[in-house]
């Protein structure tokens, strides 16, 4: 099983700067999907992560551990939507920075977790 990592010499190149800003694009897109549909919550809770897992795994060059970033931070965004969006309307900035806090670390989480499977199953097959 072939699976591509993200390297640091990747990190330099034009194409991860674009996915980058195409990931905080999705993220404002994921928000804005889970704010104007809520009752929809808990279906997009899991079709925007995985919607967002597939379509990153479709352009070549795209490592593994990049999707989970964008899996955990979409899963992240939809689950913290209500909470995002209500200290924005309100201006609790302290409550907006803490919550953005929490959607990075989650996908900082999602990077380190899906590098560690895929090595995982690298070795397995």
């Amino acid at each position: 099983m072939a699976i591509s990592y993200t390297s640091r010499k990747d990190m330099g190149q034009a194409l991860f700067k674009w996915q980058c800003a195409f990931l905080a694009l999705w993220l404002m897109i994921v928000l804005y999907i889970t704010h104007r549909f809520p009752t929809d919550g808990t279906l997009l809770l899991f079709f925007l992560p995985i919607a967002g897992f597939c379509i990153v795994g479709m352009f070549p060059g795209t490592g593994f551990d990049f999707q989970g970033l964008v899996f955990s931070g979409s899963f992240y965004c939809c689950f913290l939507a209500p909470s995002i969006f209500g200290s924005l309307v309100e201006k609790r900035v302290g409550d907006l920075l803490g919550l953005v806090f929490y959607v990075l670390s989650a996908m900082l989480f999602g990077f380190a977790l899906f590098r560690l499977m895929g090595k995982v199953f690298q070795r397995m097959g």
